[in-house]
């Protein structure tokens, strides 16, 4: 069992997204035309419940293969950035943040709330393009259900 929010978790959802391949189907060039998904997140995990700390999360997306997952060190910086455009050297770039505190996270991952319909009723917010994720609805269910193949453990 690997705890939520760790490193070692990343790496387990990384390589469980991969092994998905009703994911790969809804982010690649069929599932989402022209070419496929590109677009690296960073997951913010908020402070709430048992959890005191900011989280930060980077998953990296394109063609639907995960490129990578770490959780950020405290010194890693990070920047939302528009598609085709570079970060300053240094920087993470990303081109969506999709934010909420731990007990909704729980929830999105326990499949309690839908992911998209949290960032509707304002349980969790996302920076970036919320036209091009809701294009890719069935993409981002697919990231959730991967999580449950996961054994997590929450604090």
């Amino acid at each position: 069992m690997v705890k939520f929010g760790s490193q070692e978790w990343a790496e387990a959802y990384s390589k469980a997204l991969n092994e998905n391949q009703n994911y790969r189907d809804a982010a690649g060039p069929s599932g989402f035309p022209p070419n496929g998904w590109e677009g690296d997140f960073i997951f913010t995990i908020e402070p709430s419940g048992p959890l005191k700390n900011v989280i930060h999360m980077w998953v990296g997306l394109y063609h639907g293969d995960c490129t990578g997952g770490k959780v950020l060190k405290e010194d890693e910086k990070f920047q939302l950035i528009k598609a085709g455009e570079k970060a300053p050297e240094g920087v993470i770039g990303v081109e969506f943040i999709y934010s909420a505190n731990y007990d909704n996270w729980v929830k999105i991952l326990k499949q309690e709330v839908d992911p998209i319909r949290a960032l509707l009723s304002g349980q969790a917010k996302l920076q970036g393009d919320m036209a091009k994720v809701m294009r890719a609805t069935k993409a981002a269910q697919e990231m959730v259900i991967t999580t449950t193949t996961i054994e997590t453990e929450f604090l």
